[in-house]
């Protein structure tokens, strides 16, 4: 009875499995602070939402890897490999792809995993019209990006497009391209066009590496390998622990009740670096911590005067005090980790009061002038930078006052364009300059919650959505980058570091912006 309680209290509580505590032991156990919202690929929006989906839904195409920290693997962005599909064409200009599918794959209900399967599973996130639609639209809707998705026979599906992008293969390697069993969805509230369905939510309907044991909401999962499956993951048994305590997924990764442990703070992070029974992984991301400077607010819509603000920030002294040195510094439109990024162009902007001073003279802007800033309350890393650029600006009479909103009324108010300025961490869900340019930069788009509008850069954007010549379509984004440095669009602060805290029994860790443990192990 003392061996299950000492084995309960390190592994907190995860041991409730009928085969007991060496069942316990043998899996591999992952704490994180953040549950997924859905487990309905056609809903999910943000990477916490994508924990699960990952590991347990097949899609046509997946990411490739390259080598990481410290002896890991990370995500290749820029590299597509083939997943259910085992190859495709890409024909009549980029419009039309027909993918040939592996044979033999088949749902739990016995079901093939088919061409009638993919068509299916697109149309369904389409027609429910969630954050699962526009990652396959890649946000293009006028026209549909996609004309029609046709199953050729068994193996071969066949997607017409009614415009070239060459960033498709990517947003099919998203969990929002899941492929799902159309029998066990029809069973369970069918397809509602712009409705969600609540069975999804929490059950899965589909085949992946896992099969979904067992799940309570914001509080575990447990994943066993699925036999047969022809991608075998490294671990046969997954136990996820959801824990919103700061201090106690510290704890546990001290103790050792964790192989991984996600989402820590960067202070308990870095509290960690010298304990010699864990690694600490710092993968660079596609996320930045960023000041939101929207421009249809005054004073922002003033271009000299952003620019002023760019220099009054101690970039340095932020990276260093608050993020704990796990961040990039840069200046520019695409964050360290996109593979559109380039140093030698989005060099790090200086901390330059004088400057700055100078700038907000010439722009014309009368000041003093007052500023709201909206922050997220409970989150110390943009209260820190908020009560730093506040003491600076208003050295320049720049006003600000912080405002600390609930997470559901901060939300409201950015997608309702309703802040004067904000701070945020944030990044794309596809690692790809058009995707991410697509809702951050065009004119007019609801998701641009900046409010920046360059028309040349809309349409060198539109023009580099279709060039599949990489290295043309590198010379748009850099064209498009220098645009956007010209108009002082926004402050990113750092580019974001994800630390992963590893214990040395770990040999195998693989970084993905959408946490895909398949060939996680010890």
């Amino acid at each position: 009875m003392g061996a299950i309680l000492v084995v309960a209290a390190i592994f907190g509580g995860a041991a409730l499995e009928s085969n007991g505590a060496s069942d316990v032991l043998s899996a591999f156990v992952i704490n994180m602070p953040v549950g997924p919202a859905t487990l309905d690929p056609a809903e999910e929006c943000g990477f916490t939402d994508m924990t699960i989906t990952e590991a347990v839904y097949a899609r046509l195409t997946q990411y490739g890897s390259k080598p990481g920290p410290n002896g890991t693997t990370q995500v290749d962005p820029g590299h597509i490999v083939p997943y259910l599909a085992r190859s495709w064409d890409i024909t009549k200009g980029g419009l039309v792809y027909t993918f040939h599918l592996r044979s033999g794959v088949k749902f739990p209900s016995g079901k093939p995993v088919d061409a009638n399967a993919v068509r299916y599973s697109f149309e369904r996130s389409i027609k429910m019209a969630g954050c699962g639609g526009y990652f396959i639209y890649d946000g293009i809707y006028k026209p549909p990006l996609i004309r029609s998705i046709e199953a050729l026979d068994p193996t071969t599906v066949r997607i017409t497009l009614n415009q070239a992008d060459a960033n498709v293969l990517q947003d099919w390697a998203q969990p929002a391209a899941s492929i799902v069993d159309a029998s066990l969805v029809n069973a369970h509230g069918g397809v509602q066009k712009g409705k969600v369905n609540t069975w999804m939510s929490g059950h899965v309907a589909g085949v992946g590496p896992y099969t979904l044991q067992s799940y309570e909401a914001n509080k575990r999962a447990v994943l066993v390998a699925t036999p047969g499956f022809f991608k075998q993951p490294k671990s046969r048994k997954v136990i996820v622990n959801f824990i919103s305590s700061d201090p106690t997924l510290l704890l546990q990764a001290r103790n050792g009740s964790a192989d991984v442990t996600l989402g820590l703070s960067k202070q308990s992070a870095h509290s960690l670096a010298t304990n010699s029974n864990l690694k600490l992984i710092a993968n660079n991301t596609s996320s930045a911590e960023q000041i939101g400077l929207p421009h249809d607010k005054p004073p922002f819509g003033n271009a000299t005067f952003r620019e002023a603000l760019t220099y009054a920030v101690p970039y340095e002294q932020i990276l260093q005090k608050v993020a704990f040195g796990y961040g990039t510094l840069y200046y520019g439109a695409y964050p360290p980790a996109m593979p559109e990024f380039r140093a030698s162009l989005e060099k790090a902007r200086a901390f330059d009061l004088s400057k700055a001073e100078a700038l907000v003279a010439q722009s014309g802007v009368q000041t003093p002038v007052d500023v709201t800033m909206d922050i997220q309350a409970g989150n110390s890393i943009d209260e820190q930078v908020a009560t730093i650029v506040q003491g600076i600006w208003q050295q320049l009479g720049v006003h600000v006052t912080i405002d600390k909103l609930s997470p559901s009324d901060y939300i409201n108010k950015l997608e309702q364009h309703k802040s004067q300025s904000y701070i945020r961490l944030d990044g794309p869900g596809v690692i790809e300059a058009g995707y991410y340019l697509g809702y951050d930069l065009k004119c007019g788009i609801g998701f641009n919650l900046s409010a920046i509008c360059i028309k040349k850069a809309d349409a060198l954007l539109a023009k580099g959505r279709n060039t599949f010549v990489k290295a043309k379509r590198q010379q748009i984004w850099n064209e498009i980058n220098t645009l956007w440095k010209a108009d002082s669009p926004k402050i990113p602060v750092y580019g974001d570091k994800y630390v992963s805290v590893l214990n040395t029994r770990v040999k195998h860790y693989f970084y993905s912006h959408e946490v895909d443990f398949t060939t996680w192990s010890r």
